[in-house]
């Protein structure tokens, strides 16, 4: 493996994954070696692959090739990757581009020029540095690789639950939102690499304030509570999606006493005004990236639904004071998902095909507010 002392590094970032499953290729190796006019990259999938490379201008000083893999190519667990120091190669690192595939980078002593060959199984990139004749290329050094990207721990609640059954329509509220939070889950644990955790697994009747005290217990980066609608009659229908605040509209206010499980219990007790009021402090200091949150959610979610099921009413991001989001420490927001009374509506979400589609859109928006928080501090 080209001249001087290798050096064997462990990737260990659980499974990276962006894209449609079934269509990916898995990035098996990297390697890197001198040659005597630069260095060679060698990269090994389990299928042919092409390699999108661009060369970035300096900056701080440094240069820098953006390597980006086709959409979808996932890293396994403990692939291991044989990495030397070769000039001009000085360093590597992993990562997530702006649009969500994985991206590597490497950091480079000066200007280069480079070769790609492929696509194929095995992609090689010779890379030359013009300033380094042969006789003067430096024995390989050790490069720490380090991940770019820290998975992000999501608590998803599954809204109601146990005694608490939520909406009834076409199909009972506390099933949906169960069925919807296992499968979103999966989604970001197979496809990024994140740690969802759900406030519950199975039937369980879990009071409000024990959602959010698990996403503070758990230290989640965030927290999505999901929902289905429902209405008197049978003509509303859509998806809408809230961050917390107050509110002096109407219906955000009725939905806001159903979802809370206080309809029946007339005025709001003192002590959950407080609660609300000195959460409501809590929260200034997240509001911003709440609303960022709830604007990706809900774009991700009405934007797929509508490619695969044609005119899908958006009712917009909206605020709310929702006892689920009060006390959390992190940007949270609160998704209903579509109505369960409504003719159309209430009978997709008694079909698994809908929820699936539901819980791919919620995917799409968290994993595209994730590829914006990163891109500023990481790429």
């Amino acid at each position: 493996m080209g001249r001087g002392r290798s050096w064997r590094a462990v990737l260990v970032l659980g499974t990276l994954f962006v894209g449609q499953p079934g269509h990916a290729a898995e990035l098996r190796d990297v390697r890197v070696s001198s040659t005597p006019t630069g260095a060679t990259l060698r990269l090994i999938a389990s299928t042919p692959m092409h390699l999108a490379v661009r060369q970035v201008a300096p900056l701080d000083e440094r240069r820098r090739l953006y390597l980006d893999l086709p959409r979808g190519t996932r890293l396994p667990p403990r692939v291991r990757a044989g990495l030397m120091a070769a000039p001009p190669i000085t360093g590597a690192r992993l990562g997530l581009a702006e649009d969500g595939r994985l991206r590597l980078v490497l950091e480079l002593d000066g200007p280069v020029t480079y070769r790609i060959s492929g696509p194929g199984r095995v992609v090689s990139l010779s890379i030359t540095h013009a300033a380094v004749p042969a006789a003067t290329v430096a024995e390989p050094r050790p490069v720490r690789v380090v991940p770019a990207v820290a998975a992000p721990k999501i608590v998803i609640d599954p809204g109601h639950g146990g005694q608490d059954p939520g909406a009834r329509g076409y199909v009972i509220e506390k099933d949906v939102t169960l069925d919807i939070a296992t499968r979103l889950a999966r989604l970001l644990r197979e496809r990024l690499g994140a740690n969802p955790i759900l406030t519950r697994t199975g039937d369980a009747t879990l009071p409000l304030a024990a959602r959010t005290a698990r996403a503070n217990h758990e230290r989640a980066d965030l927290f999505v509570s999901i929902h289905a609608n429902a209405s008197p009659g049978s003509h509303l229908h859509g998806i809408e999606t809230y961050y917390l605040n107050n509110t002096a509209d109407r219906a955000t206010i009725r939905l806001a006493a159903m979802e809370n499980g206080l309809a029946q219990m007339g005025p709001v007790p003192a002590r959950a005004d407080l609660r609300y009021i000195l959460s409501d402090l809590v929260q200034v200091g997240k509001m911003e990236e709440s609303v960022a949150l709830a604007n990706a959610v809900h774009r991700g979610l009405v934007g797929h639904l509508r490619q695969r099921y044609g005119e899908i009413t958006d009712l917009g991001v909206k605020r709310g004071p929702f006892y689920v989001l009060v006390g959390a420490y992190m940007p949270c927001v609160l998704v209903e998902t579509s109505f369960l009374t409504h003719p159309t509506e209430g009978r997709r979400l008694a079909d698994e095909a809908y929820r699936a589609a539901i819980a791919e859109g919620l995917y799409a928006g968290i994993a595209r507010f994730l590829a914006d928080a990163r891109r500023a501090r990481t790429l």
